[in-house]
């Protein structure tokens, strides 16, 4: 049987690779729209980085919600303005000249890391305290 803290880190090990998943394909996209590849390829990838991170958020607040943790609303009101984002961004991306699409995906991987490295840290933190009680 798996224990509380047993459980903890391996949610918190497939937190930190979807996270690293979703980083390394907002960089594919910014290296295809820099190389002018195909706008299929682009597409592509710039719908795996929505998918990933809706995947990614409802995992993670499935997990919240689960733990009751106080900040559920504010933290799912970020991932929301994200998704929003991106979808808004999808169709200008794949219109605009590469220093604009690049702008674009950097602003959005800055939002991401940030994200990752400050909202997420500060839930999972919670979250590793509230599982090892």
């Amino acid at each position: 049987m798996i224990d509380q803290k047993d459980r903890y880190h391996m949610y918190a090990s497939l937190i930190n690779e979807d996270q690293k998943k979703i980083i390394g394909t907002v960089d594919k996209a910014i290296d295809a729209k820099q190389h002018q590849e195909n706008p299929n390829e682009l597409e592509r990838v710039l719908s795996h980085i929505i998918k990933d991170t809706v995947r990614h958020f409802t995992t993670e607040e499935s997990y919240m919600k689960n733990l009751k943790y106080p900040g559920y609303h504010y933290h799912k009101e970020e991932h929301q303005d994200f998704s929003t984002k991106a979808h808004a961004y999808r169709k200008l991306i794949l219109e605009s000249d590469s220093k604009t699409a690049n702008e674009i995906l950097e602003y959005l991987k800055k939002w991401l890391v940030k994200h990752f490295q400050e909202a997420d840290k500060e839930y999972t933190e919670y979250c590793s305290k509230s599982e090892l009680k």
